[in-house]
């Protein structure tokens, strides 16, 4: 029953975002916000989804769940424009100076 839960649930998500982005006047800067946050919904499914259902140790479990992490991060931060400014400045601090 849950996996059945997790479909509607897709499918809703699904559903917003065409509604969202097809309909609602919403202003230009709004508008990537929200798609993150549907991401943000669809991708925390997905790792549950896996996470419950794909029988794996415990460690592996562990390095997917943080790679997951890492990586939806990273795709946040380079959507709202910021991941040039933190590679600029990780840059800045690892930079050896003779």
């Amino acid at each position: 029953m849950p996996l059945l839960y997790l479909v509607l649930a897709l499918i809703v998500v699904a559903v917003i975002a065409r509604v969202l982005n097809t309909y609602v006047p919403m202003p230009a800067n709004v508008r990537p916000i929200v798609n993150i946050v549907l991401v943000l919904l669809v991708v925390g499914m997905a790792l549950w989804l896996i996470n419950t259902y794909v029988p794996m140790a415990g460690s592996i479990k562990a390095i997917l769940n943080i790679v997951v992490v890492v990586a939806t991060c990273i795709g946040v931060l380079q959507a709202v424009g910021l991941w040039p400014q933190i590679v600029r400045i990780w840059g800045d601090l690892t930079k050896h100076r003779a």
